[in-house]
């Protein structure tokens, strides 16, 4: 587990300086307004920090999970590739549906599915989760950046 965390930890530390090279040759500011660098460049910020995150613990650590012939596990858990699969099938989904079912229905029942797919959480916190994220987000795009998100054929 600590190898694919310090090699995945890197590739994202440096995939965030690249953006941040990026964002640097777009420029940052343009007549005191951010210019068309500035949202890659905090994007960059963040996927550094995150990959921080993750390759100081990885650095760390000394106990290794380790397979049959002393080889990592690539899959910790016996369902771990199913649940990537049926991860991915939803976003599939959710995107071949957005369009028809509308972003209310369609972030809701995915984020129910995904939150119930990953661990077993009693129904009321992922239901209050899952209302909690589209009332959030509905209220982040729509009222406050004002923002036309897909309506679907029931209008919501």
């Amino acid at each position: 587990m600590k190898n694919r965390d310090l090699f995945s930890s890197l590739f994202w530390m440096a995939f965030g300086v690249l953006f941040l090279v990026g964002a640097l040759q777009q420029g940052l500011m343009r007549k005191g307004v951010p210019g068309p660098g500035f949202l890659p460049f905090i994007s960059g910020i963040i996927l550094i920090s995150l990959s921080l995150m993750v390759l100081i613990p990885a650095l760390r650590k000394q106990k290794k999970e380790r397979g049959a012939w002393g080889r990592e596990k690539f899959f910790t858990e016996r369902d771990s590739l199913k649940k990537i699969l049926l991860a991915l099938m939803a976003l599939f989904a959710f995107g071949f549906s957005l369009g028809y079912a509308g972003y209310l229905i369609t972030t809701f029942l995915f984020i129910l599915f995904i939150m119930r797919l990953m661990e077993p959480i009693i129904w009321r916190t992922v239901l209050i989760t899952a209302f909690a994220t589209v009332i959030f987000s509905y209220l982040l795009f729509v009222v406050l950046l004002d923002v036309q998100l897909p309506q679907g054929i029931l209008g919501l």
